[in-house]
């Protein structure tokens, strides 16, 4: 009997249990995201209210993350989880039964709440050591890539039953892991004092002050304009795909999960090769570029390969971008000044998230769907142009080879949603 508890123990380790509840809040995210376009169609809201949609989400994160991990130091990470799980299914039941576009936004807006990844990622901070740190974060966001991979499978596989199916059974799931994580998710006794979370004006200063670095000013642009040109992407893909191919929702899931599995092979098996030949200097010029190839050629190649081909230049451009900058800045910057270096990634990319499909969305409106592919790819050209700068002042500096690559492995792709 001992040995069967001593196994369940291990089962049910808090990592593993966090593990889980960022996997099913993912599937359940990922089961709803090709539909946004289909449930905006049938309120006739436009390509700009698709826009406005997304963007909503990433407002409401830029607002509330520092906020809700401020709370999360100083309540406990369980209370906040749990929170974020329940505003989850309140943003669920919003979308599923939604019968206006009112409904709808206040679905997205409602959603934009929920920190779970977040919230996930300190929880870890607080039961690992230094040493186990880097391991556990790699294994949260591993659950974060398959759900966004599991969630447009079962969405797909649903909805033949009815537009509502996989909203619904995004519901039922975060109900389930709101349970879970009740009954077998312990707070933590934190082995690290979280950093004080900053608020939302001192992140805002925080971006305008790491925007005027000398060189690592420049990697910050080159990631707003990767992230400004790539949130367009769930904008403008679906509607195109829609009108050159009649797609429907089960088709749109699996482009999604084309996405994703081309996310996972790039990180398990490309990007640690291509950083170890390449460095990051060089893979910050050839993310944006693939990722302008990839946009531009989307809507010229009208077949079902050609949009593949395309869709598997966006994906590795983003992917490579997404892991080469991260790497790129620890790499510039002192040991203490870590965290909040690389937090203000992760704020730059809300922010382009914001303007990114509002941008995608009046475009398509006003002009045409092509038009706003062929805008991302121009816009494309101000990353690219700046990485061979980058490059070049690295190069004539000497700046990389005496730096320690090591934390180049322990940087994955940051989700775009």
């Amino acid at each position: 009997m001992s040995s069967m508890g001593s196994k369940w123990r291990r089962v049910l380790s808090p990592i593993n249990v966090i593990m889980l509840t960022v996997l099913v809040d993912m599937t359940g995210f990922g089961m709803i995201i090709p539909l946004i376009p289909f449930y905006a169609q049938r309120f006739a809201s436009g390509a700009s209210g698709i826009g406005i949609l997304l963007a909503s989400f990433s407002v409401m994160q830029l607002i509330f993350s520092p906020l809700l991990g401020r709370v999360s130091d100083t309540r406990g990470r369980k209370p906040v989880l749990l929170f974020s799980i329940l505003t989850s299914i309140g943003s669920f039941l919003f979308f599923t039964f939604a019968n206006s576009y009112l409904v709808l936004l206040l679905s997205r807006i409602i959603a934009g709440l929920a920190t779970e990844g977040a919230v996930a990622q300190a929880y870890i901070a607080d039961i690992t050591t230094k040493e186990e740190r880097s391991i556990g974060i790699g294994k949260v966001g591993a659950a974060i890539g398959i759900g966004f991979i599991l969630g447009p499978v079962i969405g797909g596989l649903l909805s033949p039953y009815g537009i509502r199916a996989p909203g619904a059974a995004a519901l039922i799931l975060s109900i389930i892991n709101l349970v879970f994580v009740f009954v077998f998710l312990p707070e933590p006794d934190r082995l690290m004092k979280g950093d004080e979370k900053a608020s939302f004006m001192q992140s805002m200063r925080g971006i305008l002050e790491a925007v005027k670095e000398p060189l690592t000013g420049q990697v910050y642009v080159i990631f707003f304009v990767v992230s400004l040109a790539f949130s367009a992407i769930p904008v403008i893909v679906p509607l195109l795909a829609i009108q050159y191919f009649g797609f429907t929702e089960v088709e749109m899931s699996y482009v999604f999960i084309f996405i994703g599995i081309v996310q996972v092979f790039l990180q398990g098996f490309g990007i640690r090769r291509l950083i170890a030949k390449l460095g990051e200097e060089k893979l910050i010029i050839l993310g944006p570029l693939l990722l302008a190839i990839g946009v531009t050629l989307t809507p010229l190649l009208q077949s079902i390969g050609g949009f593949g081909v395309s869709t598997i230049l966006v994906a590795s451009g983003v992917g490579i971008t997404n892991t080469a900058v991260p790497g790129f800045v620890s790499l510039m910057t002192s040991a203490e000044k870590q965290g909040s270096k690389l937090g203000v990634i992760q704020s730059i990319g809300s922010v382009a998230r914001i303007f990114g499909p509002i941008m995608a969305g009046y475009i398509t409106e006003f002009s045409s769907v092509q038009s706003s592919f062929y805008f991302s790819g121009l816009l494309l050209i101000i990353p690219f142009v700046l990485g061979c700068r980058l490059f070049r002042a690295c190069t004539l500096k000497g700046l990389l080879e005496p730096l320690d690559r090591r934390s180049r492995e322990e940087f994955g792709p940051i989700p775009p949603y």
